[in-house]
């Protein structure tokens, strides 16, 4: 019987920097846990400490390895020790595949697989995780990402504008790379409030418009600019309120320069939320001010919720975000345009629901989470199929029934 009329399962180790905050990578990864558990697949997570990752995937049965010198910060000696932890979970434990998600994790978790002789390496690119230019922290990324690649039986790329820049910075050659479109689970947005009872709650009765964000405080978000964006457009919306939802490490910086502008009573940040679905109802509009990006998976999770969406043009959000097509396209540092693309939007119903519109199909088409839990299983099968025929041994591991 063929493999794609009877799949065979695997052991499958999924390893990612750090289960905080429960970002874009993070909530990938936990959907694909869930599809491979669900599906009868052996899987397990290997991650830094912390973070909401860590019990989401055990309440779904998934046995987690906590690394606590597994840091998104470079530190020498917690990287070795990150880097010699892996190693030796790797090298006992008969993985048949390794799948590795973030830029250390990534770099650490394929060298160490490689040394373990694991015989699949696969690594999720979700985005650069720098701002590109012509300087020396680029090129030592570069080369990392160049060198790991060599080591790499695919580069998953979460969109097909990301793996064209992938290809083009050469950090695998084109046959290497596949794209997977990051998924979402569309079934688990449900609303638990009215708008009127969420506005109440917020204590937003008044605000008119609504700007929302969701993403980490971070200079990659770079949210300075949707603050600097509001206080040009207060004088023409005095009930204008940006609503900040996530953490990082620039709240401080945040909430000083929200203080400096007198903003207080326009800008708030409101932490990591449960409740998206309803905070996605009240937004009027949905902002997006990154300096770089993978697609961000709270901007697809935006245009599937039937937002107008003004996003900066940067990396893969250009092929989500095409200009007075499904949004409207910024460049990025640039808040006098953020604020004259939200100005456009809240001005102009017709524009707003033309866009919207073609921004919810959009999304519809390429971000199902059941599509991508069937295209990264038949990689999966290849690839393991692929390196059994070339060893001349088996890599398959009994089924594993799971109920339903």
């Amino acid at each position: 019987m063929k493999w794609s009329m009877e799949k065979t399962r695997y052991r499958i180790a999924h390893v990612i920097t750090e289960s905080e905050p429960f970002g874009g990578g993070q909530r990938n990864t936990l959907l694909t846990l869930r599809g491979l558990m669900r599906d009868g697949y052996e899987v397990e997570l290997i991650c830094g400490p912390g973070g909401r990752l860590i019990p989401e995937a055990e309440a779904i049965g998934v046995k987690v390895h906590v690394i606590p010198d597994l840091i998104r910060q470079v530190d020498p000696l917690k990287d070795c020790r990150a880097f010699f932890r892996l190693y030796r979970l790797f090298r006992p434990q008969d993985y048949c595949i390794v799948h590795t998600h973030s830029t250390k994790a990534g770099l650490l978790g394929r060298v160490a697989a490689w040394l373990a002789r694991v015989p699949v390496i696969i690594h999720t690119y979700h985005g650069v995780s720098i701002e590109v230019g012509d300087n020396l922290k680029t090129r030592l990324y570069f080369a990392c990402e160049r060198l790991a690649g060599i080591i790499t039986d695919r580069l998953v790329c979460v969109g097909e504008v990301l793996r064209q820049e992938v290809v083009a910075w050469k950090m695998v050659p084109d046959k290497k790379s596949v794209t997977i479109y990051s998924g979402i689970d569309f079934s688990s947005y449900v609303l638990r409030r009215t708008p009127i009872e969420m506005r109440q709650l917020l204590g937003l009765k008044e605000a008119w418009p609504i700007v929302g964000s969701i993403g980490r405080l971070s200079e990659q978000k770079a949210q300075h600019y949707l603050i600097q964006a509001v206080a040009l457009l207060k004088e023409k919306y005095p009930q204008i309120k940006l609503l900040l939802v996530g953490e990082g490490e620039l709240r401080p910086l945040l909430e000083k320069q929200i203080r400096d502008l007198g903003l207080s009573s326009n800008v708030f940040l409101l932490g990591e939320r449960d409740d998206i679905a309803d905070l996605l109802n009240i937004f009027d509009v949905y902002a997006m001010s990154s300096r770089w990006e993978g697609v961000g998976r709270s901007l697809t999770e935006a245009m599937y919720w039937g937002l107008p969406i003004v996003a900066t043009a940067v990396n893969g959000v250009k092929e989500l975000i095409l200009h007075d097509e499904t949004g409207l396209s910024v460049p990025p540092h640039n808040p006098k345009a953020l604020a004259t693309a939200i100005d456009r939007l809240v001005s102009n119903a017709e524009l707003a629901s033309r866009l919207k519109s073609n921004a919810q199909r959009k999304a519809s088409e390429l971000m199902d989470g059941r599509q991508m839990i069937r295209d990264i299983e038949e990689l999966y099968e290849r690839l393991t199929l692929s390196e059994a025929s070339r060893e001349g041994r088996s890599l398959l591991r009994r089924p594993v029934q799971r109920s339903s």
